[in-house]
């Protein structure tokens, strides 16, 4: 039986521990670079206050005329962000890595006469990997929900925070914040135009301050499914005069939107689908808080197999839509699906529900804000048990709630019928 020196482990961790805090931080900074979001380093909360001012008022004056009064000219809609915590863990034990496997590690040779794991410095650098790409891939994505065992379930990322502001109606059709799109597919026919179309009634639709340079940089955030699927129909549109890039393609929808200094970023994190978000630069940010745990990755009590432990890693983590003005800020009703790009193993799952008896049905799985329509997935799902629950259609009753069974790498698909 092998002997591990634990306390060789600890002193381990605490030797590189600012390393393993700056991995998880210069990946999420990476990514935020290139979604322009704003990263802060945040212990606690942080509420940001958008004040809306009354316009509309200014009336012709007269001796005895009844005058138009507002009876407030200032409103508040606050934003607040506050990291939550998340963790990762792992149980190792030194049995499972013997000599023939790893030979040698920094130039040394291994030998089980020193008592140390053999990769106990690659295993903590590794769940530190693993742990960043755990969070990208789940920015837009993740729920909040304490009972998960998934990443999807360790924070509000963008789009449920988007989703949201929808549930409680600051975010709606009335004030042009919410704009309906339907999804943008590639056309299968050299007639249809309208996956590029749609994109400019959706982009020139948008309020004219957004669609301006005044008060910020436009930014279109959305998935390389709509840029292909608008490039193609472009391409249809353009009878072969030219065959276009994206470059091309943008050039024309800023002319074409009459949003002359529109930016269009694509990223893995946004996953894949239809959903859009239009925005002034700078409106989202990103809270990271590596305070959350005494120490940031460490190695907690050993089982009662002397040659296995278990390491342990947590942080904090939220996400925050500063501001939903409609000058500002406009998203759609589609949903996307969640890009499994993280580590190597596939350790997750999907469900899938194929819908009959009407158009409008609409489902979601274990209560989560975020719905999907017929057809569509729910991906990244921990193996087990699930419920689907069904939502509301004027005319019809719902199916009952099904249990599925989610097994990892594999999509599970019910039947579902509206009567």
């Amino acid at each position: 039986m092998k002997l591990v020196d634990v306390s060789k482990l600890q002193e381990s961790l605490i030797i590189y521990d600012k390393a393993l805090r700056t991995l998880p931080f210069a990946t999420l900074s990476e990514v935020a670079a290139k979604l322009k979001l704003n990263v802060m380093d945040l212990q606690g909360k942080h509420s940001r206050i958008n004040e809306r001012r009354k316009a509309g008022g200014t009336q012709s004056y007269k001796i005895g005329k009844e005058f138009k009064e507002f009876e407030q000219i200032f409103g508040y809609e606050p934003s607040l962000i506050e990291p939550k915590d998340v963790v990762f863990i792992t149980r190792e034990n030194s049995q499972k890595y013997d000599d023939n496997e790893l030979l040698v590690i920094g130039g040394s040779p291994v030998s089980n006469i020193t008592k140390k794991h053999p990769m106990e410095t690659k295993i903590v650098f590794g769940l530190t990997t693993s742990h960043a790409e755990d969070i990208v891939y789940s920015l837009f994505h993740a729920e909040r929900d304490e009972d998960s065992n998934s990443p999807n379930g360790a924070f509000d990322g963008y789009f449920t925070k988007a989703d949201k502001l929808i549930v409680s109606d600051a975010v709606n059709v009335a004030r042009g914040n919410l704009a309906i799109s339907g999804e943008f597919e590639s056309p299968v026919k050299e007639d249809d135009y309208s996956a590029y179309e749609n994109l400019v009634d959706w982009i020139g639709g948008a309020h004219n301050s957004l669609r301006s340079s005044q008060g910020g940089i436009p930014q279109l955030l959305c998935a390389e499914t709509v840029i292909k699927a608008a490039r193609t129909a472009l391409r249809y549109k353009l009878k072969m005069q030219e065959y276009p890039s994206v470059a091309r393609m943008i050039e024309l929808l800023r002319e074409d939107a009459f949003c002359p200094t529109l930016e269009v970023v694509t990223h893995e994190a946004i996953g894949r689908g239809s959903r859009l978000i239009l925005q002034k630069v700078g409106n989202m940010d990103l809270a990271f808080n590596t305070q959350a745990a005494t120490k940031f990755c460490q190695i907690r009590d050993i089982y009662s197999d002397p040659n296995e432990w278990q390491f342990w890693l947590q942080a904090g983590y939220d996400t925050r839509i500063n501001d939903w003005h409609e000058k500002v800020f406009r998203t759609n009703e589609q949903k996307n699906e969640a890009n499994d790009l993280a580590g190597d193993y596939c350790l997750t799952g999907a469900v899938q529900v194929n819908i009959t008896g009407t158009d409008g049905g609409s489902w979601t799985v274990d209560g989560k804000t975020s719905t999907r329509s017929n057809g569509q997935y729910f991906i990244g799902l921990t193996a087990g048990k699930h419920t689907v629950t069904f939502k509301d259609v004027d005319g019809k009753t719902k199916p009952v709630n099904q249990e599925v069974t989610v097994k990892e790498g594999e999509v599970t698909t019910i039947e579902a019928q509206y009567t």
